[in-house]
This record gives C-alpha cells, structure tokens and sequence, in this order.
C-alpha cells in the first residue's frame, strides 16, 4: 500500500499561509540536490540525521553531563557558562567537535532537555495523512491544502507521489514545491496529481547558476516549460538576491522566461532576501555562507521590480 512508503522529513508545519494558496499543511522532505548560498533551512541538504543544539533548551552540564557520558567518540566537551533565560544562575554549555562527531545520536537520547535533537523524522505517508486530515475544515474554508516541500521532494521520488496521490485520493489541493532539478519524466508521472507547482527561478545564467546554487539550470528551465506545456500550473519563485542575482540582466531574462510561459502561471513572487535561518546553521555547526554584507534588498528596488514585471502582463507580488 501506499501508505506503507517511508520518506525521510524534517518537519511537518500546520497552519501555514505562505506556500500556496489558503491555510496549509506543508511536509518538509530531507534532501537537495542544490546548495544555494542563502538556504534558509541546512537541515533541508542533507538525507539522513544531523544533530542540531538549541542552546536555549540546554539545562547544563552539571546535571550529569549526560551527553557528554553518552559520546564513545570524545565528541562533546564543556564549554562556556551562560545565563539562564532567568537570569538567576549560569549553565555550562556543551561544545560539539563536529569533525568526531559521527552522528550516532547517543547524544540526543541522552539529552534530558531535547537541546540536542535529530532533524531527521522518518515517516510514512500515513504519519503525514494523519496529521493532513485534522486540518481538512481549515483546507476547506480557505481554499488550502497540502504542501510538498524540502529540501527538494522529488530527490524521495517514490515518498513525494504516494503521498500526494493519496492526498488527491481523499480530496485534498496539493502543491509542490520544488527547484525544478530533477528527470523531466518524473515531473510528468506526478503532474497528475499535483494543482500547482511551487517553482523556483534563482539565476538566467546557467554558469552563474552552477556557481550560485551548485547545479546549472538547463534541465530546471526544461522542466518548467514541459510542466506547462502539459497543462501543469506555476506559481513562480523568484528570490532576489542583492549581488548575487538582482542585476538588470538577470531581472530582464527572469522576467522574460516568465512571459515565455505565462499562460501556465497563477503568480510570479518576488522573494526579498533575508538572513531568518542564519541561526540554524548555528544549530548545525555550519557556517552561513551569506557575508555579513548582504543585506535584504531596499523596498523601493523591490517596487521597481513589480512595476516591471507587471508592465509586461505578469501576475506578479512581492512576498
């Protein structure tokens, strides 16, 4: 059965309002093939477990030290005191020697405050249904339904078109969102049971694109145009990044590629940039690749913007 296939997820979001239309359901997939510099969700990248540290979850190390115990790898060490949210007494916070670590998760059965955590969940499509069909008066009442994203959801193929053929077995809207960087056949095999398709646009420039996101963008231009030549609907993402991709030349070709297929789209958003998941790279012990220096982009340059993707016939927002 259907319900039986297992995906690999990192969070199951309710009442989202932002990744299609009306209230929704949103099943965050693991994995990506893409890395773009201003992800804001690491813990989308990578398909298996990470452990990620919360720091304002943590109730010390002199409780036992538990995670530190429970590492065979010497991974864990004391680190700097801290002040409680309360501001009454001090905890010494763990420090994770992320090269030693080997993700065995010892650490986060032993942690006694969930401070350390796995991002990974892994689900059956009749996990995610269960908490899908709570929620069916809200679909109801707002035109919403279920959203399929990642990561990139087409990377847990078999996952993504169980679950959204039993969502529209049971009557539910369901959107996918994805980079558009996956087999041209695959797209076709799901569109059946997909209402719209959430789609990405990060770069015109193919090169650009391999160095920005680490993939090239033939096949996800490709892709586009097939989604709606075979009568699929976009909604279009574009974010605009300041320095990376929000030259003329890039808008202009954006812009362009959008009126190439425009009778498949509901809407072009336009995303400004912002640093909202710097602090999960913390969590992960990763860098954010984003400098410092880059800032979301002025509010007058996104008007210009929607001034001109409008001018040209597009249903354009900024979001």
């Amino acid at each position: 059965m259907s319900t039986e296939i297992f995906g690999n997820i990192y969070d199951i979001q309710k009442f989202s309002v932002h990744d299609g239309p009306g209230i929704r359901t949103d099943i965050f997939t693991k994995g990506c093939p893409l890395r773009c510099l201003w992800c804001h969700s690491p813990e989308s990248q990578t398909f298996g477990p990470d452990v990620a540290y919360m720091d304002i979850r943590c109730i010390g190390m002199k409780y036992g030290a538990m995670c530190m115990k429970a590492c065979d790898r010497g991974a864990i060490s004391e680190g700097p005191l801290k002040p409680t949210l309360k501001g009454d007494d001090e905890i010494t916070q763990p420090i994770i020697d992320r090269s030693k670590c080997d993700t065995c998760l010892k650490c986060v059965e032993a942690c006694p405050s969930t401070a350390l955590y796995n991002t990974l969940r892994r689900v059956t499509v009749e996990d995610c249904m269960k908490a899908i069909r709570q929620d069916r008066k809200y679909y109801e009442k707002s035109g919403g339904g279920v959203t399929i994203s990642g990561g990139e959801p087409m990377s847990q193929f078999d996952f993504t078109l169980a679950l959204a053929k039993q969502c529209r077995e049971e009557g539910f809207h369901v959107a996918l969102d994805t980079t558009g960087f996956a087999p041209t056949e695959r797209y076709m095999e799901i569109l059946p049971y997909v209402n719209l398709f959430l789609y990405d646009l990060k770069h015109m420039d193919s090169k650009r694109s391999e160095k920005l996101v680490g993939v090239p963008n033939e096949l996800i231009l490709k892709n586009a145009e097939e989604i709606v030549k075979a009568g699929g609907r976009l909604q279009v993402r574009y974010p605009i990044i300041p320095k990376l991709n929000d030259s003329k030349e890039n808008i202009k070709a954006t812009a362009e590629f959008c009126v190439k297929i425009k009778d498949g789209i509901d809407v072009v958003q336009l995303l400004p940039y912002h640093r909202l998941g710097a602090m999960k790279y913390v969590r992960l012990g990763k860098k954010y690749p984003m400098s410092q220096s880059v800032e979301a982009p002025p509010a007058e340059f996104m008007q210009q913007t929607l001034e001109y993707f409008l001018s040209l016939g597009l249903p354009a927002q900024i979001s």
